[in-house]
């Protein structure tokens, strides 16, 4: 918590071979669990606050379990894939998994743990085969891989605890956008 004082704390993992492996980073936010799962698990809404996003339509292929197509402004063509989340509401985890399109073998790992008053989001990320001009340019220390994991981890919590913080019960997104997202399991 003491690190956490002063904003996100970043982790990246490596794997036996010193190649990356994932980023996972971890911030405090001073909100309900609940509420906070909500807005995490809520990836229809992602559009709305989330950087970069300019598409997140969630379908519900079996209970606990959600279909999410996203589209992520990149330079040149944008990313479009589509994730495969399983959720675990009485733990507040959600494992997504790569399911089609763009950033294949793409995964990541939300958790959300009550601490005292506040709760912390750890979101863990292997993003990975984006981009294919800037893979030309990686180098043996993978600094493109890292330095897109980590700050894409990063902004991810940073806007998750803004919205949390900032939502009020009930809120929606924008009136002009409100009609366009689906309820659901993880509806606000």
């Amino acid at each position: 918590m003491a690190l956490l004082a002063d904003g996100p704390v970043m982790v990246v993992k490596k794997d036996a071979k010193g190649k990356f492996e994932q980023a996972t980073a971890v911030i405090d936010v001073r909100a309900p669990p609940a509420k906070v799962w909500n807005v995490v698990t809520n990836f229809s809404a992602y559009r709305y606050f989330m950087p970069k996003v300019e598409k997140s339509e969630q379908s519900v292929p079996a209970p606990n379990q959600l279909d999410v197509a996203y589209e992520i402004n990149v330079p040149l063509s944008n990313a479009k894939y589509t994730i495969h989340y399983n959720l675990d509401p009485v733990n507040m985890t959600a494992t997504g998994n790569w399911a089609k399109g763009d950033l294949k073998g793409t995964h990541s790992l939300w958790r959300i743990v009550p601490y005292k008053d506040e709760t912390l989001v750890y979101f863990t990320t292997a993003t990975l085969h984006f981009n294919a001009l800037a893979q030309r340019f990686e180098d043996s220390e993978q600094t493109i891989t890292v330095g897109v994991n980590v700050v894409a981890a990063l902004t991810t919590v940073t806007a998750i605890k803004k919205r949390a913080e900032g939502m009020t019960a009930g809120a929606a997104p924008p009136p002009s956008a409100a009609a366009a997202v689906p309820s659901g399991p993880a509806a606000y």
